[in-house]
């Protein structure tokens, strides 16, 4: 279950929703506080409507070990990351809609009360834990991406949505993909499954709330190095605050990941993030402390340095504290939003569990990470990804806008 590795995955899911109206016939537009740029839709006859956005990321990362110039840290790259095609296709009256992502870093980087049910089938994400880092606004994934999320899983999820209440349920198949166009994990579907509640506050009841606590529980069964099946336990508590002050927005996220393994050590995350914008000017923060296992790496320098079977048992485990702070400005809006960013990351290792010392695998135990670039959005703006249905921020802005008078 845990990895770091750049995520190389095409992945979609379809959802059938059953919406029952409010009395009045209709449902209260979305409040768009998390980014000001709607997606077009465009009307494919009848109540059919197709609306999607694109984005890619170039980017040139600059890494600078402080105390073994020569390790294998000092790189210098430039590629572009996070490129996406995100399309929503809905009909009869929001009851069926395909949400279908396809993101091709895999070519690019090879290396009264209103109550509403829904249910979605496809690969995509499981009801666990927090939005994918992809649709937040750090550019480096945190060390806790295969604590707080699971995807890349052919699921099968159920979401019930009652006022300001919800509870997911997905079934799923355990085995992670080996890569971009690996979809033999299907064989697996079934043999795991996930929960998450969620408690929403302030204006907006979906994915637009100003303040949002959830919990989540997994248990996730993979084929490990000798073809034995291995259960992790996962647990994920988080508090998503998405707050308008005047003419400014304030996004936050505090999560706590931890993992509970049968054969092996257990693994935490503690993380916090916010991002302020007010005037196209986005400053950024993250700070993370986490434990990862080590594996043993293909080479010790070079691109093969950052490539290992994950499926081997782990020499043992690191310790992290990983400090980023970022600024962005967007430049344009819609269609085409070009967010020139600057953004820093301060790294601390040290050994944890076993025969693992930071000094012998990365050279050093503190270096840093400088990334210039921009974020390329067309026609619309990054939104939250994780959940489908009646949770899905698609779903609900275009639910706002088919209820707004015309």
């Amino acid at each position: 279950m845990h990895k770091l590795r750049s995520r190389a995955v095409l992945f979609g899911a379809a959802a059938l929703a059953i919406v029952p109206s409010l009395a009045n016939g209709q449902v209260p537009p979305m409040d768009h506080t998390t980014d000001p740029m709607a997606m077009s839709s465009i009307s494919l006859g009848g109540d059919w409507s197709l609306a999607g956005m694109a984005q890619a990321f170039p980017v040139l990362t600059v890494g600078a070990p402080g105390e073994d110039p020569d390790g294998p840290l000092r790189r210098t790259e430039w590629y572009v990351t996070q490129p996406a095609i995100m399309t929503h296709l809905e009909g009869w009256g929001q009851r069926l809609v395909l949400h279908t992502t396809l993101n091709f870093e895999g070519l690019v980087q090879e290396n009264g009360e209103l109550s509403r049910f829904s249910i979605s089938a496809g690969r995509g994400f499981a009801p666990f834990g927090t939005s994918d880092p992809m649709a937040r606004p750090g550019l480096k994934f945190p060390t806790n991406h295969h604590l707080s999320q699971i995807l890349e899983r052919w699921t099968l999820n159920a979401i019930w949505h009652r006022d300001r209440w919800s509870v997911e349920a997905g079934l799923f198949g355990g085995d992670e993909p080996d890569g971009p166009y690996d979809f033999s994990n299907i064989e697996s579907f079934g043999d795991s499954w996930a929960v998450r509640v969620a408690r929403r506050w302030g204006s907006g009841s979906g994915p637009d709330s100003e303040l949002e606590a959830s919990a989540s529980v997994g248990n996730v069964t993979e084929l490990a190095h000798t073809s034995s099946e291995e259960t992790t336990w996962l647990w994920n508590a988080a508090l998503r605050p998405s707050l308008t002050l005047g003419n400014a927005h304030l996004y936050g996220l505090v999560e706590a990941s931890r993992s509970y393994l049968e054969d092996h050590e257990d693994f935490f995350s503690v993380l916090a993030e916010a991002r302020y914008d007010r005037a196209g000017h986005q400053p950024y923060l993250r700070v993370e402390y986490a434990s990862r296992p080590e594996y043993e790496r293909e080479a010790t320098s070079g691109s093969d340095f950052f490539r290992y079977h994950d499926h081997d048992d782990p020499l043992g485990s690191t310790r992290w504290l990983i400090a980023t702070a970022a600024y962005a400005y967007e430049l344009t809006q819609s269609p085409w939003s070009v967010r020139p960013f600057i953004e820093v990351q301060h790294h601390q290792v040290r050994g944890d569990r076993g025969d693992v010392a930071a000094t012998d695998l990365y050279g050093t135990t503190s270096f840093w990470a400088l990334s210039v670039g921009a974020r390329i959005f067309l026609i619309g703006g990054p939104m939250r990804m994780g959940a489908y249905g009646v949770l899905d921020p698609m779903t609900e802005m275009n639910r706002g806008m088919n209820a707004m008078p015309m």
